[in-house]
């Protein structure tokens, strides 16, 4: 059985659009991106510079038109999923994937995800942290010490032993010195532009919640595994609200590969750039099989 999944935030750089061969399907998706957007799409994928491009108003819909591209790529050469999940921003190309809504609907809508979500980190700065090498209970009693600096949570379940962190830049900062005084292998701070998943994106929900609501979902043509859950849904009214408490929830990412494995998953497609879910996937399911979009499109 084969599942797509879909990257999120951080997995964009200055040139990921070259990876996708030249086609008519590349050409008509940026264009209507960039018609949404009033500007140049491929250009600032193709040719940044780096700091636009990582500003999450730009990052996030630029993720979602590179994954949709290779979605219908994949599609194109008759792969097809069975069963679709996407990693934080990654769960709307997810739901564009399953036949949700429309592409030109979902660069609204990650756009729009995407200027509350700067608007909220400008009000209440913040970064994300990994921790990697900890256990759960070690990266509780981090989260708990780091919490008299500021806000603070534990953000992505990405692994076992890999938990993002997500909070104010205090609460951040003297949480990456705690980690490795706990023992962990890395503390590092994430290139994104807001701390997403956290109490500190409470302020858009309910605009955020209103622009969600106003965009027809059709229920979808293959089950989704959400991130707030970690569980199959199929139902349109549902994925509006996960995706509503995902804006301020963490994402269970580990909880989710092992949902999509115990639904007959053997075969995972990588629909986006790099290879950072194949990495994850990997330490979650021992010798996971995981195709990479790039690597199948050059090879």
């Amino acid at each position: 059985m084969k599942a797509f999944v879909f990257p999120g935030q951080g997995s964009q750089y200055v040139g990921m659009a070259k990876k996708i061969p030249d086609s008519s399907l590349k050409k008509e998706l940026f264009t209507k991106a960039s018609e949404i957007l009033n500007f140049d799409l491929l250009e600032l994928c193709d040719n940044g510079p780096n700091e636009k491009l990582t500003s999450t108003e730009n990052t996030q819909p630029a993720l979602f038109a590179v994954s949709s591209i290779y979605d219908l790529m994949f599609k194109d050469k008759n792969i097809k999923p069975e069963i679709v999940a996407g990693h934080s921003l990654g769960e709307y190309s997810a739901l564009f994937s399953a036949g949700v809504f429309t592409f030109e609907d979902g660069v609204k809508l990650v756009r729009r995800r995407g200027l509350l979500m700067k608007e909220a980190s400008e009000k209440a700065p913040g970064k994300m942290l990994a921790v990697i090498g900890l256990s759960d209970d070690k990266v509780e009693s981090v989260v708990n010490e780091a919490s008299k600096f500021g806000v603070i949570v534990a953000a992505n379940f990405n692994s076992p032993g890999q938990v993002v962190l997500s909070g104010s830049d205090s609460a951040i900062t003297k949480a990456a010195a705690i980690a490795k005084e706990h023992g962990a292998r890395l503390a590092r701070i994430l290139n994104v532009s807001a701390p997403f998943h956290s109490p500190l994106m409470a302020p858009i929900v309910g605009e955020m919640s209103q622009y969600i609501d106003s965009v027809h979902f059709s229920d979808p043509e293959v089950p989704i595994v959400q991130n707030v859950t970690g569980e199959v849904t199929t139902d349109a009214s549902e994925i509006k609200e996960n995706l509503k408490k995902q804006l301020t929830g963490a994402v269970l990412w580990t909880k989710s590969v092992l949902t999509m494995q115990k639904n007959g998953v053997n075969k995972f497609y990588e629909v986006g750039p790099k290879n950072v879910l194949k990495g994850l996937i990997g330490r979650i399911i021992k010798g996971a099989d995981v195709t990479i979009a790039e690597a199948f499109f050059n090879a």
